[in-house]
């Protein structure tokens, strides 16, 4: 008997991670019109550039519920427990299907061990909790379960976007906020608190942004330790090795995909990290 950990594909965890430490994804997907992709199936440069063309405002979707209960099902059928770690119930019905698949599925296997988390977050602040959780899959279930919501607790995930349109269109934030950053060329710097995009600052210029996402995290630093991190970036890799250069610390960089790329936009930067 082990234990399994499966996640969405919100969280962006570098494939060769996924692959090293058995990770399972479900995948969301995105709409145009009756276009639909599952952003696990296509690439960053085919979406986005269709994203610039196209007529149509995406939509994202939740993975396919037939989906989540062969991938679980498949788990527990095999004898092992079963972690589940997904993107904020705040912005997504992820975490709803997933509990409502789980909780029918105890009733199958009531030897198994089955636990549902909301991280509260995405991307790689997401990802962090999964990936430190599946360092210690030879451990008790307890105890990955402990350090995935000690993960939770105790990360951060800052980023700006190039501009406020893609939330303000996507409903992510306030239209007010939107229409403010718009006129005065303010750069919001965002982040995610209970389970929500918030505004942690407002600069004048991007360059300052970059800098204020800097001093946040040396600002954690000044009484933790980072145990990890990844430097982020939506369709902008140029600037993210810039961003990461400036940043100076060994953090990888790793691509935002097409679902919260949709909400977020093109341009963005940002960092995810954790800390004791």
């Amino acid at each position: 008997m082990s234990i399994k950990i499966v996640t969405d594909s919100t969280a962006y965890i570098p494939v060769a991670l996924l692959k090293k430490l058995d990770i399972s994804v479900l995948s969301l997907s995105v709409s145009f019109g009756d276009e639909i992709y599952k952003e696990t199936e296509i690439s960053n440069e085919f979406y986005f550039e269709k994203l610039d063309q196209s007529e149509f405002f995406p939509k994202s979707s939740q993975p396919i519920l037939s989906e989540v209960e062969e991938t679980f099902e498949n788990i527990l059928k095999a004898g092992h427990d079963l972690i589940g770690v997904f993107i904020s119930s705040e912005m997504s019905g992820t975490y709803q299907s997933a509990c409502m698949v789980a909780n029918e599925l105890k009733e199958k296997y009531p030897n198994r061990k089955i636990e549902m988390v909301d991280s509260r977050s995405n991307c790689m602040q997401l990802g962090l909790a999964v990936l430190k959780g599946a360092e210690l899959l030879d451990s008790s279930f307890e105890t990955v379960m402990d350090k995935i919501n000690h993960v939770i607790q105790h990360s951060r995930f800052v980023f700006i976007p190039d501009t406020m349109e893609y939330l303000k269109r996507g409903g992510r934030i306030g239209s007010a906020k939107a229409l403010l950053s718009s006129v005065l060329q303010i750069k919001p710097i965002l982040t995610v608190a209970d389970g929500k995009t918030s505004v942690l600052g407002k600069v004048r210029t991007r360059k300052k942004a970059l800098q204020s996402m800097i001093d946040i995290l040396r600002e954690d630093q000044k009484d933790n330790r980072i145990t990890g991190g990844y430097v982020h970036h939506i369709h902008c890799l140029e600037d993210a090795k810039s961003f990461s250069d400036q940043l100076g610390e060994s953090f990888e960089i790793t691509a935002i995909g097409p679902v919260i790329g949709t909400h977020v936009g093109p341009g963005a930067i940002g960092v995810a990290y954790c800390w004791e």
